[in-house]
């Protein structure tokens, strides 16, 4: 039987997947990985579509951003409809073309299939010479006395690893042979979800949209080829098993809840019906050797589009820590912070998506009536309007929808202050997002604030130059071109959020000079 040892195993070789080894890539030479699934290719369905602004940021750190918004198609406006008529518009041309503050340098809304998705992962993978071992099925899993965990392939073959990352999906082998709870619960309605052209449609080729009517919900949503959209709709919940469900069936229902009986649809690439849920695991840390990311994690309502975008974070979260406790020796506790950051985030976007689709699809009568005859009115004259003419609700609008509102302000992740002086309510906290650049992944950034060169600051710079050139970035601002200024500096994570401010560079260099160790204090 073949054995093998490494550092980290990711089981699942989904977006969550790539997204995990393509950060670990970034570090590849001081750790070792592989990544595994059981299919034979990546997905070849589109499944999900929407990348969100702050997954866009992702994308931008692996210097893939281009390639994302070229294959894309960026969606200008997103429509509600309530029994046939329009009754809210989101237009994000208006969000692009004014942004203050910075919100984000990439304020779109992309729709692009996850098979494409994946498949630049794939790709950029393997420019790093890193191969995806498909057709590879973990069947067992068993922990050892010394911390780390055995597991056996269907092929035979042994690993020994010192962590097991789960991103096998809703149904993960991992949380199952673990025996751990996936609470919640699966909603009575059922969903189709199909790629088709659509011709005659009561919106614009870069318009998406929302229909409501007293029959369900249906959606449509452009795709980047001419004429060609996704569709989704609830069904009746008689209709679950019915193979006779087809795309004359998805025709009807389109038509039905949009009103318009000449819509016509014809080549389509597929046609799937599932059951959605909403389900969320306890712990996304499991006895210290098992991580649980994406949907082995977490799972909800395709509402809003938040599922795989939530999944690219928490690639995006825990890759950095693993790579920095691997390579840099970090305290174990920065691995904690995985689920202390992250889990309440899933948490939340299952409990809103719930209420959301709850609402959307519920086939109680009083809700119903609110949903069609009060909720339309609600929509059109105070939420348009006020979307309309405040900025900041467009900002607040745009910031929940494109998951930019997520802080780990809340979360403490040091026994240290992450924050000495006073500052303005502008000035970012200690686990918020800093926007303005997209910095190298692989390190910590210093960002100095301070305009005179004194010789307290110059000291400063060279004594972290010194110590920790592997791990630090020297930034100043008087040579990049930020939208704000103050006195201090900010040292920022590699997932772009703040690890801890300063009011006065002297807090700094005081701090470091204790040789308290640079890894254990900002984490």
């Amino acid at each position: 039987m073949a054995s093998s040892s490494i550092d980290v195993l990711i089981i699942g070789a989904g977006p969550t997947g790539l997204m995990l080894a393509s950060q670990l890539a970034l570090h590849q030479k001081n750790l070792s990985f592989r990544i595994i699934d059981k299919s034979a290719s990546c997905t070849t369905q589109s499944r999900a579509l929407v990348i969100h602004a702050r997954s866009l940021e992702l994308f931008a750190q692996l210097n893939l951003i281009e390639r994302i918004l070229s294959e894309g198609y960026t969606a200008d406006r997103l429509k509600l409809f309530c029994r046939g008529q329009c009754r809210f518009q989101a237009d994000f041309t208006r969000i692009r073309a004014k942004q203050k503050p910075l919100l984000t340098r990439y304020p779109y809304l992309v729709l692009l299939e996850q098979s494409a998705t994946e498949k630049i992962l794939e790709e950029y993978l393997i420019e790093q010479n890193i191969s995806i071992e498909r057709n590879c099925e973990a069947i067992e899993l068993k922990s050892t006395d010394d911390n780390h965990v055995e597991v056996t392939l269907a092929n035979g073959e042994l690993i020994r690893t010192k962590y097991v990352c789960a991103c096998d999906g809703a149904r993960s082998i991992v949380r199952h042979k673990l025996n751990l709870s996936f609470s919640g619960r699966t909603y009575s309605q059922s969903l189709f979800l199909c790629d088709s052209r659509v011709a005659n449609l009561p919106i614009e080729q870069n318009e998406a949209a929302i229909f409501m009517h007293s029959s369900g919900l249906a959606g449509v949503f452009p795709l980047k080829d001419n004429a060609r959209y996704r569709l989704f709709g609830t069904i009746e919940s008689e209709k679950t098993d019915d193979i006779q469900m087809n795309i004359g069936n998805a025709l009807e229902i389109l038509r039905t809840r949009t009103q318009q009986a000449n819509i016509r649809i014809d080549n389509c690439q597929w046609l799937s019906i599932y059951r959605s849920h909403h389900r969320c695991i306890k712990t996304f840390r499991y006895e210290k050797q098992f991580f649980f990311l994406g949907d082995a994690a977490h799972i909800h309502s395709p509402l809003g589009g938040q599922g795989m975008n939530t999944g690219l974070q928490d690639a995006h979260n825990l890759g950095w820590k693993l790579a920095f406790v691997l390579k840099h020796s970090a305290h174990d506790r920065l691995l904690d912070t995985y689920h202390d950051e992250r889990f309440p985030i899933a948490k939340e976007l299952v409990h809103t998506t719930d209420k959301a689709f709850a609402f959307a699809a519920s086939a109680n009568p009083m809700m119903k009536f609110v949903r069609l005859y009060v909720l339309p009115y609600f929509l059109r004259y105070v939420v348009q309007f006020i979307f309309d003419h405040s900025h900041r609700f467009r900002q607040y609008f745009f910031l929940r929808l494109s998951q930019l509102w997520i802080s780990y302000s809340s979360v403490k992740t040091s026994k240290q202050p992450t924050s000495t002086g006073r500052f303005s309510r502008a000035i970012p906290l200690p686990g918020d997002r800093f926007p303005y650049v997209i910095y190298d992944p692989c390190f910590y950034h210093f960002v100095i604030f301070e305009k005179q060169r004194t010789t307290q600051l110059l000291s400063f710079i060279e004594f972290i130059q010194e110590k920790y050139s592997n791990l630090i970035r020297i930034h100043d601002t008087c040579e990049e071109n930020l939208p704000f200024q103050y006195q201090g500096a900010i040292l920022i994570r590699p997932d772009g959020f703040i690890a801890y401010r300063t009011f006065s560079i002297l807090f700094c260099t005081i701090f470091f000079k204790l040789e308290i160790k640079i890894i254990d204090y900002v984490n």
